[in-house]
């Protein structure tokens, strides 16, 4: 079940957040996220979240405007369709959506592929100095050629 954000998820979507970060990230210094911690966290209220909840929430996706803030799926449920879910969720509120990944999360990048986004500019992040990706999708053109479709 996805549903919105409530502040009783706070604690278990920053542990997701923590764990999937260093998880995904190991090219970057854990440091980096823990250091984030805290501004993430308040940050989180602030944003348009859902997250997958069935028997405990698995997984969550943080959109600020059309910005893809953050998708991260509790690894011990990955290839469940649950990331798939939670962006069919974000597509259905945003007809152009965005996200920046980085360029060595190999499996994130051919997520958000197979998910009908397209690599859009190449950047150094400022704070990692690590290469990322802008990506984005945009429903009302895919639509008509049968990418990124609902």
């Amino acid at each position: 079940m996805i549903r919105q954000y409530q502040s009783g998820d706070l604690d278990k979507i920053m542990s997701i957040w923590l764990t999937e970060n260093e998880r995904a990230h190991n090219f970057i210094d854990a440091d980096f996220f823990i250091n984030n911690f805290e501004l993430v966290k308040s940050l989180i209220p602030m944003s348009t979240v859902y997250v997958q909840d069935l028997n405990g929430i698995k997984g969550f996706i943080g959109i600020t405007d059309n910005y893809i803030a953050g998708l991260f799926v509790d690894s011990n449920f990955h290839h469940q369709g649950i990331g798939t879910a939670l962006i069919q969720k974000a597509k259905q509120k945003h007809n152009d959506l965005s996200v920046h990944v980085y360029q060595k999360n190999d499996k994130a990048v051919a997520f958000y592929l197979s998910q009908g986004f397209e690599v859009i500019s190449e950047s150094i992040n400022d704070e990692t100095n690590e290469i990322e990706y802008l990506m984005s999708c945009h429903l009302e053109h895919h639509v008509k050629i049968g990418k990124c479709a609902l």
